[in-house]
């Protein structure tokens, strides 16, 4: 028995049919025996008996034998029957996992190969089971790392069609879900990037290309392309592959990694544009000390009068690359975050009293009318210190670019939530276009009458930061003709 347990299906169908054929075949040759026999005994009979005996026996034969093979062909299809059906076990777990399902396992039932074979197609199971997590693994960790990037990534195919774009790609060359599968071209549109992207494909270095994308937006992006590294294939593939492909080895595509530098570029161009508004406005006021030195140096110490002069061209450029300096200092320490602020419940009113006075001389000289209108405020949240710059920034423009006889009116009130305080004068007024850029630093309405009035053009930028600082807001609004109007907007206190 157990030599028949380890006994193949092969094995055990020839064994089944032999034995059949054994059982079945002993009485069919006794009836044949036993007919031949009556047959010789009766050799003195007539020759109709022998031929009756012949036909006897022959029949016997036939029917044995039609006996044999319905028998043997009943057995044969009962032990298929049994044999096969782990057989068709294994063929349902074998389909079942093509198409996916691998948390069944083969029934260990029967016993030769059979049960080696389930055993081995669990094995085969488990290993891939655990390779397919393995893998997925490993997608969602490579996933999560593509998304998580704030550079973008390309991947194209051989044909340069797009295979993959990661979420800061997607978001910098606003790509769609339908840009997978179509070529850079149709998708980016940037006939730099598709340069460099062609060009990447006939080189082994990389290929550095800076392009600008986007329209509502734009952004500069430094883009890198280079060529995918393929698995490795040596001997006779490497031969067909660049048989194939005309002589050149076949190369599974490119990637691309794209560094958003708008910010960086930006940068670059304020510092550019910063260092060359300093040295022109540091400029003037060094020539000017310069040349009235000099002019001293040359005599001019001799005629009081011309001495008094210089003197006074040497004080009023000194005073003001002060000021510049001073406000390039404030300025700084601003926009680092270092400018100490302790925000704290203010009366606005002593505030906007003490600037005053301290320009009432200023207004005087230029017969400006100042008027204070601060009556019955809430108090606000803010700093002293930096709410007394702001309103002397405010009132000394005014004062300055408002002309000779013009008024100037501080007006403060408390509006909901809210302390506005308004700066107005009723002097040229500002021209429209010029709204829009008069807080950035350096920027000038009328540079030269500014200059000559002794203007940085730093005082704006100051202000728009300090209230910003403070948690306001600042807006402007003028008319030309009829004057300009600069309203602050601070927090009330609790």
């Amino acid at each position: 028995m157990l030599v028949l347990r380890q006994l193949g299906v092969g094995a055990k169908l020839v064994a089944a049919t032999v034995l059949v054929l054994l059982l079945a075949g002993v009485p069919i040759e006794r009836l044949a025996a036993r007919d031949m026999e009556a047959a010789l005994l009766a050799e003195h009979s007539p020759r109709a008996a022998v031929d009756a005996a012949l036909s006897r026996s022959r029949r016997t034969l036939l029917f044995g034998m039609g006996a044999v093979i319905v028998v043997a062909v009943s057995v044969g299809a009962a032990t298929t029957f049994f044999m096969t059906r782990p057989i068709r076990r294994l063929t349902r777990f074998a389909l079942a996992m093509s198409e996916g399902d691998l948390s069944t396992r083969a029934p260990l039932r029967g016993s030769g190969e059979l049960r080696q074979l389930a055993r081995a197609l669990n094995h085969l199971t488990s290993e891939l089971s655990r390779s397919i997590a393995d893998v997925r693994t490993e997608r969602d960790l490579l996933a999560g790392i593509l998304d998580g990037m704030s550079e973008g990534v390309l991947v194209l195919d051989r044909d340069g069609r797009i295979l993959l774009a990661n979420r800061a790609l997607r978001a910098m060359a606003s790509l769609d879900e339908d840009a997978l599968g179509r070529s850079v071209i149709e998708s980016i549109r940037n006939a730099r990037l598709t340069e460099a992207i062609q060009l990447a494909g006939q080189r082994d270095e990389p290929v550095d290309v800076e392009v600008e994308l986007g329209r509502t937006l734009p952004r500069r992006l430094l883009v890198r392309v280079s060529r995918r590294k393929g698995p490795a294939r040596a001997g006779r593939d490497a031969l067909d592959a660049r048989a194939e492909h005309g002589g050149a080895s076949a190369e599974p595509g490119l990637i691309a990694v794209f560094h958003d530098v708008t910010d960086l570029r930006r940068l670059e161009t304020i510092r550019t544009d910063f260092v060359a508004n300093v040295s022109h406005e540091l400029r003037t006021p060094v020539t000017a000390i310069s040349t009235a030195a000099e002019t001293l140096q040359l005599g001019a110490l001799q005629d009081p009068l011309e001495a008094a002069e210089f003197v006074d061209v040497i004080d009023r450029h000194a005073k003001r690359l002060r000021h510049l300096v001073d406000d390039l200092l404030d300025l700084s320490k601003i926009e680092a975050k270092s400018f100490p602020l302790a925000l704290a419940a203010l009366d606005i009113a002593p505030a906007i009293d003490h600037v005053t006075h301290l320009l009432a001389e200023a207004a005087r000289r230029r017969r400006v009318t100042l008027t204070v209108d601060a009556a019955a405020l809430a108090p606000a949240r803010c700093d002293r210190r930096a709410l007394e710059q702001v309103l002397m920034n405010l009132l000394d423009n005014a004062i300055k670019y408002a002309g000779e006889g013009a008024h100037v009116t501080v007006k403060a009130r408390s509006i909901d939530h809210q302390v506005t305080i308004a700066v107005a004068d009723d002097g040229p007024g500002i021209p429209p276009h010029h709204l829009g850029r008069i807080f950035e630093r350096f920027y000038r309405v009328d540079a030269g009458r500014s200059r000559d009035l002794g203007g940085t053009g730093l005082g704006l930028a100051i202000v728009k930061h300090l209230v910003e600082l403070m948690n306001g807001s600042i807006e402007v609004e003028s008319t030309i003709g009829r004057g300009t109007q600069f309203t602050v907007r601070l927090a009330r206190a609790a």
